[in-house]
């Protein structure tokens, strides 16, 4: 997907007139460099001549399909935040609720082990204050949680879990899961080991689908 056919639209739209494109596949090229320069040296470390060094393409190819350094910013947290909705807005809530929670738990690890740098991206923005996706989250993402919190107030409704709440128990989720992206590294020096290797992130799980059951009233 082109960062034109982005639904979660952060950016302002763009007033430069566009012509064909300068290489096949340069505009994904150059945001899977920036997802990388970013993650590693932050906005104000991470430079466009650095990101186009990153994708292999001039610098002038990256002025063509962003403003600037904050523009290509914004389309990475754009990014972020397309994979964070889609992650909520997938929870079926007419499965098993073991297989609900299961499940999300399991997206949120695999996501911070599949894109480490996005989440410290995300991580990092939301730090500073959110000066960027503040409005997107307000509009955005809080109607979304918002939906999700009534279908935890159900399930406390009907006595499937303890009384809990709904918002703090998605904040518990989020912080665990991602603790495996943006904290990686402290827990691979500590596990003595250059990086997190596939049995960590499944220990990861069952220990977040443990502690979760237990703390909302489940076993199993």
């Amino acid at each position: 997907m082109t960062v034109q056919d982005n639904p979660f639209r952060i950016r302002p739209p763009s007033g430069k007139a566009r012509r064909g494109p300068p290489s096949v596949n340069a505009e994904e090229k150059i945001l899977d460099a920036a997802e990388f320069v970013f993650g590693h040296f932050g906005l104000r470390g991470a430079t466009t001549a650095l990101i186009a060094r990153k994708a292999g393409v001039a610098k002038a190819h990256l002025y063509y399909y962003f403003e600037d350094k904050e523009d290509l910013y914004c389309a990475i947290l754009e990014r972020a935040m397309k994979e964070w909705a889609h992650d909520i807005d997938s929870l079926d809530t007419t499965a098993d609720l073991r297989t609900v929670l299961r499940d999300y738990i399991h997206r949120k690890v695999d996501f911070s082990r599949d894109h480490p740098a996005l989440s410290r991206i995300y991580a990092s923005e939301i730090i500073a204050g959110a000066p960027f996706i503040g409005d997107f989250i307000a509009k955005v993402s809080t109607p979304q949680l918002l939906d999700k919190m009534r279908m935890v107030d159900e399930w406390i409704a009907q006595g499937l879990i303890r009384p809990i709440s709904p918002a703090d128990l998605f904040f518990c989720i989020w912080a665990m899961t991602q603790a495996y992206a943006d904290f990686a590294s402290q827990m691979a020096i500590m596990k003595n080991r250059r990086q997190l290797e596939q049995p960590d992130y499944d220990a990861a799980k069952a220990t977040i689908v443990q502690l979760v059951f237990g703390g909302v009233g489940l076993v199993g």
